[in-house]
């Protein structure tokens, strides 16, 4: 049975990788995909040209590749919505954010909400900050290649911020009054802390797992 050679293999995830498929794993598996399929026909064809029938294949395959990554792609967004979700209905996390929603109220309680509009205004952009750091760090301590879940979160990061952004421009105005409810102050504030920490527990899921999984890539 004929079998590619590592120097086949090399080729062909760098032939990926120049199209536009940047992410390890989702290379990993198009290689097992199209290796087996330019062994199998290596083989009908009796023939030990692997560049021909490569070059072959790819004029017949290319297209329905790089949509499959873009399939990919969109189901690695909906699979992290749904971890994030998981988290947060879990007793702990739920038990988390009553706590800071106490925790908050006791503050405006003793303090003011005055002194948390500073605060409101700018945790949006300070809740990427955390996620940046963890991202480098493992990038170039750990060294690991480009993974999909691990830069799909930029895209997760993308939409809560926009989401920030909206509450900021919506509630700043309501938090400088003097009549602002301490109790919806309370429980806005602790939403947006509670998702920023849920979020980067995830980050550090992920980037563990492919720590893990791929410690050869």
């Amino acid at each position: 049975m004929k079998r590619l050679s590592k120097e086949q293999i090399q080729f062909i995830d760098n032939y990926l990788e120049h199209s536009d498929v940047f992410y390890a794993d989702i290379r990993m598996e198009m290689i097992d995909h199209v290796g087996a399929a330019i062994e199998s026909e290596m083989r009908e064809q009796n023939t030990e040209d692997f560049y021909t029938v490569f070059k072959d294949y790819m004029v017949a395959n290319k297209s329905s590749l790089l949509e499959s990554n873009k399939r990919f792609l969109k189901n690695v967004d909906k699979g992290l919505f749904k971890r994030l979700f998981k988290l947060m209905i879990k007793p702990k996390a739920i038990l988390l954010f009553v706590a800071l929603v106490v925790f908050t109220f006791v503050i405006i309680s003793k303090k003011g909400h005055e002194n948390l509009v500073e605060l409101f205004y700018w945790f949006p952009f300070a809740s990427i900050v955390p996620f940046l750091i963890l991202y480098t760090i493992t990038l170039r301590i750990f060294k690991i290649s480009r993974f999909s879940g691990i830069e799909r979160m930029a895209f997760v990061y993308m939409v809560f911020f926009q989401i920030l952004n909206l509450s900021r421009i919506l509630f700043r105005g309501y938090f400088s009054t003097e009549t602002a409810n301490s109790v919806v102050i309370s429980v806005v504030i602790s939403i947006m802390v509670f998702i920023s920490m849920l979020l980067l527990q995830l980050t550090y899921q992920i980037l563990n797992e492919y720590r893990i999984n791929y410690k050869s890539i």
